[in-house]
C-alpha cells in the first residue's frame, strides 16, 4: 500500500485553466463547478496526482486512462480490477492511497467546532464515551480521529453516504489498537491513524494486512512539471 500527500500551493488562473484542459472533460466540468479557487486547485491537483501515479506504476499512457464509477459513485480504474485507490483533501493537503485491496482514506483539518453535539448526534455511544473520557485538551483530536476513521471505512466499503454513521462503531483501546464493529460483529478491516501535520488528522482503512504503509510527500511544482512533460510527449 502506498500513500501520497501534497501540500497545496496557489496556482495562477491562467495555469489553472491550462491544466484543466489536460484531464478528461467529465472531471474538468466537475472541477469548474467549484466556486472557490482553492477547491478547484485541490480537485485538479488530486486528479493530476492520481493520473501521474497510474502512469508511473502501471506504464499506461495518459490518454488510455479511463475511470468508471460503481453504483454509489466511487471511481475505479477501468481494466485494472486489482488496483484500488482513494482520494481525500482538506485545508492545504491532498492525499491519495493506492492498494491491491479496497481502500479508503480521509484527512480533515482540525477546527474548533462543537464536537460534543456532533459526536452525540452522529456517533455511537461507545465512540462518544471514548471522546469524552479523554483529557479535555485531547477531546477535539479524539473526535477527529473517530471522524476520519469512520469516513475511511465508509470510503473503503465503496457505499458512500448510504452507510449510516451509527451503523458501525470504531473502538480504540489503551494500546491504540483500532477495531470496527457492526451489528454483524467484528469487521476484519485494518484501520490506522496517520500523522503528517499536527493541525490535521488522517486515517486509512483497508483489507490489506500491512501495518506500516509507505507515505510519500509529493512536491506540487515538480508534479505539475512532470505531468506537462508526460502530456506533451
Amino acid at each position: 500500500m502506498e500513500i501520497y500527500t501534497i501540500k497545496i500551493l496557489d496556482i495562477d488562473s491562467e495555469q489553472l485553466g491550462n491544466l484543466s484542459l489536460l484531464i478528461d472533460s467529465k472531471r474538468r466540468h466537475r472541477i469548474e463547478k467549484f466556486i472557490r479557487k482553492k477547491d478547484k486547485i485541490r480537485a485538479l491537483v488530486g486528479e493530476i496526482l492520481i493520473r501521474s501515479i497510474i502512469i508511473q506504476k502501471f506504464t499506461v499512457n495518459n490518454e488510455d486512462i479511463t475511470f468508471n464509477e460503481n453504483f454509489y459513485g466511487k471511481p475505479y480504474l477501468k481494466n485494472f480490477p486489482n488496483v484500488f485507490f482513494n482520494l481525500s483533501h482538506s485545508g492545504d493537503y491532498v492525499v491519495c492511497a493506492f492498494d491491491t485491496y479496497p481502500v479508503g482514506i480521509d484527512i480533515e483539518r482540525v477546527k474548533d467546532i462543537e464536537y460534543m453535539d456532533l459526536a452525540e448526534n452522529f456517533f455511537t455511544k461507545k465512540e462518544y464515551d471514548y471522546i469524552m473520557k479523554g483529557d479535555f485538551n485531547q477531546q477535539l483530536n479524539r473526535f477527529y480521529d473517530i471522524w476520519t476513521l469512520k469516513e475511511s471505512y465508509i470510503k473503503c466499503s465503496g457505499k458512500g453516504l448510504s452507510v449510516p454513521l451509527k451503523s458501525f462503531s470504531i473502538e480504540i483501546n489503551e494500546f491504540k489498537d483500532i477495531s470496527i464493529f457492526t451489528d454483524g460483529g467484528y469487521m476484519k478491516h485494518n484501520l490506522r491513524i496517520l500523522e503528517i501535520d499536527p493541525g490535521y488528522r488522517m486515517a486509512i482503512c483497508t483489507l490489506n494486512k500491512v501495518t506500516h504503509p509507505n507515505i510519500t510527500m509529493v512536491n506540487q511544482k515538480k508534479l505539475i512539471k512532470r505531468y506537462y512533460e508526460i502530456y506533451t510527449k
